[in-house]
């Protein structure tokens, strides 16, 4: 039996997502391989174990209402006036969108305290997290990327000329923010402004790029598995605004994957192939692990395909995208479970001897400043 941590929620705009998301694959998680451990991440930066953890209704106004707990190396302890273990963790699966639960914070707790986790590693993590570090990226692995300028708040007095050239219309995004919030397509300079200073209310850097405006929004995830990367069939996302918002992601028919799509997409062959060429690339390139989903931007004038962003926990864990395939939601918690503990297990500690404290001399070159133990 597998102890599996389910961690979720956090800080992020998208903490209610992230606990959609993970009710749902709670729920697709074959009891008799894994035990589950539901840890959701408070807005502070705590962890409780709720009870229902598996019911939606346990999250609304949830805040303080749970077990405290935190992690000692691999395990969960619980806190309180007696403080206990209660289960050694063998890998922890990652239902957290946004924020430092997927910008790789979280991932880098997970490595101090040597427990495997289901999503890419700290670094890349970190790296697809900033929309406009990750295009200069992509663009270096031979991906198509629309041009864009980066802005932060030192600079916000400076980048109409910039924008100008670009060429309207603009879209305008926070750099490290993900479904959709606090986007705006603009057409004119005054529009400019008003969305530049929208986006820095969620962050202190955003980007401003040039906008298609006949397109189809196209997505592919990837996932490793038994050395090889198994890319999804395609979706398309349908919507009647200019781009996807907040509401047609989530708020339709109570539905974390809501509103219209086509499955599989309906596109040319060498389109399609273009976009999946592109995504695994990306997954490679990177050496990623864990459900990755790519988003793409398909120019309906020439069939070109730009990499949007790329989402390293995506929503429902991108499950839905696979079924055609033969892997349903059980199956893929599998693979990447067992993926992470395959990859943690192969790593090579590095190992290098020193003398260098023994030969260290208190006397000529100890310190003066009088520190003791505790």
């Amino acid at each position: 039996m597998i102890n599996l941590a389910v961690i979720y929620g956090g800080e992020s705009c998208e903490r209610d997502i992230s606990i959609i998301t993970a009710v749902q694959i709670m729920g697709m998680i074959d009891n008799s391989k894994y035990s589950i451990y539901p840890v959701l991440l408070g807005s502070d930066g705590s962890m409780m174990m709720l009870d229902n953890a598996d019911r939606i209704s346990s999250y609304i106004n949830s805040e303080g209402k749970g077990k405290s707990v935190h992690f000692e190396g691999k395990y969960l302890m619980r806190d309180g006036a007696i403080r206990r273990k209660v289960a050694s963790i063998d890998c922890a699966l990652l239902c957290t969108h946004g924020g430092k639960g997927e910008s790789g914070s979280l991932q880098g707790l997970l490595e101090i305290h040597n427990i495997p986790y289901t999503s890419p590693n700290v670094e890349v993590s970190a790296l697809c997290m900033n929309k406009a570090l990750s295009k200069g990226l992509f663009s270096a692995f031979g991906a198509e990327v629309l041009p864009c300028i980066l802005l932060n708040k030192d600079g916000k007095d400076n980048y109409l000329t910039s924008a100008y050239k670009l060429g309207y219309p603009l879209i305008v995004k926070p750099a490290r923010q993900g479904s959709s919030i606090g986007i705006n397509i603009v057409q004119d300079e005054e529009s400019l402004k008003d969305a530049v200073d929208i986006a820095f209310e969620y962050d202190s850097e955003i980007i401003i790029e040039k906008a298609l405006t006949d397109y189809k929004e196209i997505n592919c995830a990837c996932v490793y598995s038994s050395g090889e990367i198994l890319a999804s069939s395609l979706e398309r996302p349908m919507s009647w605004h200019e781009f996807l918002t907040f509401d047609d992601k989530y708020m339709a028919d109570g539905k974390i994957n809501a509103g219209e799509r086509e499955f599989p997409a309906k596109l040319p062959v060498e389109t399609a192939a273009a976009v999946r060429e592109q995504a695994v690339n990306i997954y490679r390139s990177l050496n990623m692990r864990g459900v990755v989903r790519m988003d793409f931007l398909i120019d309906n004038s020439d069939g070109k395909a730009y990499i949007n962003e790329v989402n390293t926990i995506p929503g429902s864990l991108a499950n839905y995208l696979f079924k055609d395939k033969g892997i349903d939601g059980g199956r893929l918690i599998d693979i990447v479970v067992s993926e992470a503990i395959a990859e943690y297990e192969g790593r090579i500690a590095p190992k290098f001897g020193s003398e260098v404290l023994k030969r260290y001399s208190d006397g000529a070159n100890g310190c003066k400043s009088g520190c003791k133990c505790i």
